[in-house]
């Protein structure tokens, strides 16, 4: 056997890294269905048309719509997410947006909004139990006429 090993020992080397490389490829392809932070679950079959109120957006967890509502504060973490909140409370409100600082720039005034009846446009995750719509592009919300 010991023969056998050094005989072959580049071959199996070849095939021992292959497999490795195989593997890799393997999971990180799993893990990118399964749950990366961009990966969204199958979405229903409500149309992005749907328009919704904001309280009843724990209904709609899982669908695009277009949730409509007066925003009642925004707010700027330190890290620079961007929060628009339709309730004094942000814990207890039944929904929220949030925008992330890597596109905070792409929303000039965001504080535009409080006090304004807004539609929000976007996929409804779950964020803490809490719904929420991630917004990446500033047209996904616009003020109500």
């Amino acid at each position: 056997m010991k023969a056998f090993l050094e005989k072959n020992k580049i071959s199996i080397t070849i095939i021992a890294a292959a497999l490795i490389i195989a593997a890799a490829i393997w999971l990180s392809k799993r893990q990118s269905l399964a749950g990366s932070e961009n990966a969204q679950p199958a979405q229903s079959v409500r149309p992005a048309s749907t328009r919704i109120k904001f309280s009843d957006a724990p209904d709609y967890i899982g669908t695009t719509v277009c949730v409509t509502g007066k925003v009642n504060h925004v707010y700027t973490s330190e890290k620079g997410t961007i929060f628009i909140n339709f309730c004094a409370d942000y814990k207890s409100c039944p929904f929220g947006a949030v925008i992330f600082e890597s596109v905070a720039s792409k929303f000039p005034n965001p504080d535009q909004y409080t006090g304004k009846n807004v539609e929000i446009t976007g996929f409804i995750t779950a964020y803490q139990g809490r719904p929420e719509i991630v917004l990446e592009n500033p047209a996904q919300i616009k003020i109500a006429k």
